[in-house]
């Protein structure tokens, strides 16, 4: 097929395939003259007219010596862009674009394309369905699906490093990398470089060299307040707060951790929940089968290690200091935005507060 669109929401993996495409239609060493790359990351009209007509006039030239060319239209951020997209001018350079790929490109070239995202819906996705190789590499959105599917992925690469991991470790390993294939390929490769010829991933592995992902380390954060281990907490909340991370968002993850101390302080109290190793074990009891069906989100949909952490990190307080503690939230979420003080100053007075018995 002369013409092959990847695109999807595993960026890592839509990246991967896109230049397995490309080398195999222009192999490495005929790239200097074969190959012509044209970046499709835009973020103005002008750039994507820009682009379009690049590659556009790229597919019409004949190669040098009339030789194979591969074009390729990389990293295409306009299907998701509104604004972009519905221009005039863009739409019908897409338009110019789709002709040429019906009619045919010229013999001996071929034109990839990857992409982000793109509208299924579109006049041009349609185009390419019918007369193009079209590759998705999307992951779910929802995290109870994506979680799983990440942790196949996990295995497949730690089994084709001939490494053995248990379950515990798997799921810290997680925890720390987040949902990125990117990230987890990365840390999956320096875990097993780590261990060297043991072959067996231990929990102290993962913590000793396994870096926790930018959406990842607020988890950190709050498990460091969860667990009452103050040093760590004040540790990373100066690398959020020297990351940039906005003080009122770093409060609101603080505030959503201890609604959901304080369920499971509940659950624990009702026996409903108990440990089983690491992981949470559900009861069986009609009082807790008609609450969950009424909440937004059923606990029990909770990934058994996630929900084993916060049962656990809900023992670490009583019922009584919970409630301190949202009291205390309640009062610093008002300081933050109408005091004068240092929004920095008043988060680690609040994490001393809530970690420390005073």
């Amino acid at each position: 097929m002369a013409v092959k669109l990847i695109h999807g929401t595993d960026e890592y993996l839509v990246s991967h395939h896109a230049r397995k495409a490309v080398n195999t239609l222009c192999p490495e060493s005929e790239q200097t003259l074969g190959l012509e790359t044209v970046d499709g990351s835009v973020k103005t009209i002008d750039e994507a007219v820009t682009a379009l007509k690049t590659c556009l006039g790229a597919l019409r030239t004949v190669g040098l010596f009339g030789g194979q060319k591969t074009v390729w239209l990389r990293d295409v951020s306009i299907f998701k862009d509104k604004v972009i997209s519905k221009n005039e001018a863009v739409k019908a350079l897409f338009g110019e674009l789709a002709d040429d790929i019906k009619k045919g490109l010229p013999a001996g070239h071929h034109l990839v394309i990857s992409a982000p995202g793109v509208d299924r819906r579109s006049a041009f996705y349609k185009t390419c369905e019918a007369s193009a190789e079209v590759e998705a590499y999307d992951l779910p959105e929802q995290d109870y699906k994506k979680r799983p599917l990440i942790r196949e992925r996990a295995q497949k690469l730690f089994a084709k490093a001939k490494c053995r991991i248990g379950a515990a470790a798997l799921d810290l390993f997680l925890d720390k990398v987040g949902m990125d294939t990117r990230q987890l390929v990365m840390e999956a490769d320096k875990l097993t470089l780590y261990i060297g010829d043991r072959k067996e991933i231990t929990e102290d592995d993962v913590k000793a060299i396994t870096s926790s992902a930018a959406e990842a380390i607020a988890w950190d954060f709050t498990d460091a307040i969860g667990e009452r281990r103050l040093d760590e907490a004040l540790k990373i909340l100066r690398q959020l707060i020297f990351q940039g991370e906005a003080p009122v968002g770093i409060i609101f993850a603080v505030e959503n951790l201890f609604q959901n101390l304080t369920q499971y302080r509940a659950y624990l109290d009702q026996g409903w929940v108990k440990m089983r190793g690491q992981n949470a074990q559900w009861g069986n009891d009609p009082e807790m089968d008609k609450l969950f069906d009424l909440l937004p989100s059923d606990p029990r949909k909770t990934h058994p290690f996630r929900a084993g952490m916060l049962a656990q990190q809900a023992k670490n307080y009583t019922a009584e200091e919970l409630r301190l503690c949202q009291k205390r939230l309640l009062e610093t979420h008002e300081q933050l935005v109408s005091s004068g003080v240092p929004q920095a100053l008043i988060l680690e007075m609040l994490v001393i507060k809530l970690i420390a018995k005073v």
